[in-house]
């Protein structure tokens, strides 16, 4: 295929631009979380592609034992990864591969991709691909840091982690609805930009008290549930609860608690192309507060049918609201 230029794109201007720079010879685009535009572009361009699908649980652990992320952090990245390929599953020129039994076969996998995109392979070919992968060191019995490193490592708090965000994804990729996802407090941040797993003082000026997770959800209509909990002396103050994707937000509730306790606080929003962004929750003082505190538990979020959806639409323009 001659030269191989090797470029990132995350968004549509940035492929535009690497486009432009590009001198010639076979192109190799890598988007991490490219968002529902990439959907749109393949759609539009009507080409063949490639959706490769595995467990996300072991991606989270790719990076955190051989990359040294830290596991929320990986977390936060596997979930809005998983979330941003959505778009692209089920649409007609897609060859959807597993990480398990296709890579267990690799001769008739190289054979698939071959005649999905109209290349004419021999048997000798495709042995000569296969045996070069394997002498790469990427061969299907050989195991990555990731696979040696046992989940049973794990603490309890970060299985928690890892079934909440990401494993849902899982269960959808292996052909079930997509359930509900749990993000808990570990993937949200508290005052002072560190992790929300202490309640938060709320001694002080009106901010955001507790923020994140900053991942990205697949499109269409969700329901949250954001569990709070707030000590005696926080009662005597409201909070907002929002949701923000790039900066607007998408829609927002408020809580005074009569006393001490847990609450729940439910909000409803929809994510398009519009608002395909990571997202974020905030817990916000609605003024100066001179005691108290505030805790996170977790954030539960539910994908609504699609009549919901519909349903927002049709108020939306009666309204004259702009989607």
């Amino acid at each position: 295929m001659g030269s191989v230029t090797v470029m990132s794109a995350e968004t549509p201007e940035e492929l535009a631009v690497a486009l432009l720079m590009a001198e010639g010879g076979s192109l190799f685009v890598s988007g991490r979380q490219p968002g529902a535009w990439l959907g749109r572009v393949l759609a539009t361009t009507e080409k063949p592609f490639i959706v490769s699908l595995g467990d996300p649980r072991s991606m989270v652990w790719e990076l955190a034992f051989r990359h040294g992320l830290d596991l929320t952090d990986a977390t936060r990245r596997v979930g809005a990864s998983c979330a941003a390929i959505m778009s692209c599953i089920g649409r007609p020129h897609a060859l959807i591969l597993n990480a398990g039994p296709d890579w267990q076969q690799p001769a008739a996998t190289t054979e698939a991709i071959a005649r999905h995109f109209g290349l004419a392979l021999d048997p000798v070919d495709i042995a000569k691909i296969v045996e070069d992968v394997t002498s790469a060191g990427h061969g299907p019995d050989i195991l990555s840091p990731a696979a040696e490193a046992s989940p049973d490592r794990l603490t309890e708090r970060d299985t928690a982690v890892l079934e909440g965000a990401v494993a849902p994804y899982l269960e959808h990729f292996l052909g079930h609805p997509l359930g509900r996802i749990t993000w808990p407090r570990e993937l949200f941040l508290a005052d002072g930009h560190r992790p929300a797993v202490q309640p938060v003082d709320v001694t002080g000026r009106v901010r955001a008290l507790i923020y994140g997770p900053y991942i990205r959800l697949p499109l269409g209509s969700w329901a949250a549930e954001v569990v709070l909990g707030f000590s005696q002396e926080a009662t005597d103050v409201t909070f907002v609860v929002d949701i923000l994707s790039a900066g607007s937000q998408l829609c927002a509730a408020s809580l005074r608690p009569p006393h001490q306790g847990v609450y729940s606080v439910n909000l409803s929003f929809v994510i398009n192309e519009q608002t395909d962004h990571p997202i974020e929750f905030r817990v916000v003082n609605e003024r100066a507060a001179f005691d108290g505190k505030v805790a996170l538990s977790h954030v539960l979020l539910s994908p609504q049918q699609d009549d919901a959806a519909s349903t927002i639409d049709i108020v939306k323009t009666e309204l004259g609201l702009t989607a």
